[in-house]
């Protein structure tokens, strides 16, 4: 069973402590800046929230496929999709200090004159409000569901009630897959894309669908590797190592693909609306949406293509650490030009990562000690295929 130590607990404190007094440092020279705050916040809730929601949307399309290779994994992903609740909330939060005239991210919500009928349809305070509150109850609604019924089966070992809760747990894992293939597109059209509405990409939702699920997995394979290196998870091998592994392969290319199309397609157009996007984005990074290929498809294209190395955790946790950062500057780029000119990463978005990733890590952390995650889903129908799983390619 994982022991959260006090060592690790004192070393988060300290990470969550240097955020906290790297962000009221920055507060005091820049008092009358509490806007920038407020959009870094929103940035890095925005990333946290992400990683909890593709490790729940990968958790569920294992539901759904049946896969029993991947049950050993199914309490780890389930914990990492904890921050759902609490990213929401944060989002909320901005979003109302936005819609109530305190900050202006959105500036569609001060004067919306310029805006054609069909975008004036769509992007005013009431709908925004609505759809938000729906993005966002449903995905707590959902997750709080799956954690449920996910409770239910593996607290009944009984074979007979076993299937008939892993149908339950089956179809609401259908439901909310349908949910999330729908509300993501809006979600990332309202929360992003909107932040400038003269801005448009019809390919956009499945971009950050993808920023999802890419996060999603490269979270999952760094904490399953901290977990089998403590000796905490000792059913999880090579094998699962490799199809994990080979999951974050296949994510970074879909999220290369999405970008390549959507880079592709404003060249080759060359619509002045469209390529505004990059042109400012160039303007102030630097070919920033060349540079970014670098962490998000290079690195990992070449260093885990080789069978080995997807079964070289080292390698692997790497890959996954760099994933991460690389969606980080991603999401960062989509977010943070459209709203300012004054583009600078300094102490305020190191503090705000420091303390919100301090916690994120923390709670996750002491979730996984609750419990004896070697047998905690010993009720699922396939958990003796997973523990006995053999890659025929390894």
């Amino acid at each position: 069973m994982y022991k959260f130590s006090y060592r690790e607990k004192n070393n988060l404190l300290f990470i969550i402590i240097t955020g906290i007094i790297f962000i009221l440092f920055h507060s005091l020279y820049n008092f009358n800046n509490k806007e920038n705050i407020c959009i870094k916040l929103y940035i890095s809730a925005f990333y946290f929230t992400s990683i909890s929601i593709g490790a729940l949307v990968f958790l569920c399309i294992q539901h759904i496929s049946k896969s029993g290779w991947s049950v050993v994994i199914h309490p780890i992903i389930e914990k990492i999709s904890f921050f759902i609740p609490y990213g929401f909330s944060i989002i909320l939060l901005v979003l109302m200090l936005n819609i109530m005239g305190f900050i202006n991210m959105f500036s569609w919500m001060k004067d919306n004159n310029n805006l054609s009928e069909n975008k004036k349809f769509l992007l005013n305070i009431p709908f925004f409000l609505i759809r938000s509150l729906i993005y966002i109850l449903g995905f707590i609604l959902f997750y709080f569901k799956i954690k449920k019924a996910s409770k239910i089966l593996n607290k009944n070992i009984n074979k007979i009630n076993n299937i008939k809760n892993y149908k339950n747990l089956y179809r609401i894992s259908v439901y909310f897959i349908i949910f999330f293939s729908i509300i993501s597109t809006l979600m990332s059209w309202d929360w992003i894309m909107s932040i400038n509405p003269n801005w448009i990409s019809t390919i956009f939702g499945w971009y950050i669908l993808s920023s999802f699920l890419t996060i999603g997995i490269g979270t999952i394979l760094i904490v399953s590797i901290y977990l089998k290196k403590k000796g905490v998870l000792p059913l999880f091998n090579d094998n699962h190592l490799h199809d994990l592994s080979k999951y974050l392969f296949s994510s970074n290319l879909l999220w290369t693909y999405f970008w390549f199309c959507q880079f592709l397609l404003y060249w080759y157009s060359n619509i002045p609306e469209e390529v505004y996007y990059f042109i400012k984005r160039e303007k102030f990074y630097n070919y920033i949406h060349i540079i970014i290929l670098i962490p998000n498809f290079l690195i990992p294209f070449f260093l885990l293509m080789s069978k080995k190395n997807k079964t070289n955790s080292k390698i692997v946790l790497l890959v996954s650490i760099i994933t991460l950062i690389g969606h980080y500057a991603d999401i960062y780029n989509l977010i943070y030009p459209e709203i300012s000119n004054n583009i600078k990463f300094n102490i305020l978005d190191i503090g705000i990562i420091l303390t919100i990733g301090g916690i994120f890590i923390y709670i996750l952390l002491y979730k996984l000690s609750l419990n004896n995650i070697k047998f905690m889903d010993k009720g699922n129908p396939f958990f003796t295929e997973s523990v006995k799983y053999k890659n025929p390619h390894i």
